[in-house]
């Protein structure tokens, strides 16, 4: 045992000399390969932005997968986005509005295709005249195959029908997840097939505003699986109405206040909120964006976010 401790201590003193003694290396920059390339890959894939400049870089690479310089000429392509293209870089134009499209790069047989949202800052109206018919907002996130644009006593629309498979509940969403501090509001309208009625509403700060149809209630909620936070209030509202529909979220001392608002369409609009509810642990953020469980079919129109 005598002789064990001092031959454990050399060892240590030994192995931290020569740790201390090391220097760290730097690691040998990656080679490019210079085999052609086979395929293309288009950095950023997915870009959203208020309106400044986005730079995308081609990438190539060869039959093993290595990254490589041997591109050949790019040819760059334009669908659905209004503005300037110049070397790798998309700048919108200012005078657009919100829409999105897509950018390819070609080489040969060769193509890769990025996605680029952009969504101006706030104010933003919608009254969707200018869409196409069946069509839908090109930004919007989760309307695509739901939601159409369609005529309706004189003018244009935006319709959630019932749908042909899956879920007909449905979220939209207008814009960054990041949004905060803001008031949305729209004109809407449900209908009636034979007993089925649907749900609509908002959302703020992935909070939903809901006006029940089925259970004539108003209700503001976090998440539909769990409510925690909900609060529910009777709200009897008719069918093939228009009502406007109002909503903002408020933190205060850690907590949501989150704000409704329903009145009848043309009628002067209420001083009161109708319904309120708080929530101890706030959504701090989210996307405004609009709701609708389309066991029949649902209208929206005049959808306006502001400060």
């Amino acid at each position: 045992m005598k002789n064990f401790i001092p031959l454990y201590a050399i060892l240590m003193v030994c192995i931290l000399a020569v740790g201390c003694a090391s220097k760290e290396v730097a690691p040998e920059p990656v080679k490019m390969a210079t085999a052609p390339a086979v395929s293309l890959l288009i950095t950023p894939a997915e870009t959203l932005t208020s309106g400044d400049p986005v730079e995308l870089s081609v990438i190539g690479f060869d039959a093993d997968g290595k990254q490589t310089s041997a591109i050949g000429a790019i040819e760059w392509i334009l669908v659905g986005l209004t503005g300037a293209f110049e070397d790798g870089t998309f700048t919108p134009d200012k005078n657009a509005g919100a829409h999105a499209g897509t950018v390819t790069a070609q080489s040969g047989d060769m193509k890769a295709t990025a996605r680029v949202r952009v969504v101006p800052s706030l104010p933003w109206t919608e009254d969707f005249e200018t869409i196409e018919l069946e069509n839908i907002p090109t930004h919007w996130i989760g309307a695509t195959g739901k939601f159409f644009v369609r005529e309706k006593d004189g003018g244009k629309v935006l319709v959630k029908t019932p749908v042909q498979r899956g879920l007909n509940r449905s979220n939209v969403y207008l814009g960054p997840s990041t949004m905060k501090d803001y008031q949305i509001q729209v004109d809407l309208m449900g209908t009636r097939n034979k007993r089925r009625l649907p749900d609509l509403g908002l959302i703020a700060n992935r909070y939903t505003l809901d006006m029940q149809g089925r259970h004539q209630r108003l209700q503001i909620r976090s998440w539909a699986s769990d409510l925690r936070m909900a609060k529910t209030i009777d709200f009897a509202w008719e069918m093939d109405v228009w009502y406007t529909m109002k909503m903002k979220v408020e933190i205060m001392d850690d907590k949501a206040i989150i704000h409704g608002k329903v009145w009848r369409t043309g009628e002067s609009e209420p001083a009161e909120w109708t319904i309120t509810a708080e929530d101890p642990l706030p959504n701090h953020e989210g996307s405004p964006g609009i709701y609708g469980y389309s066991a029949t079919e649902i209208y929206y129109d005049n959808l306006k976010v502001w400060y």
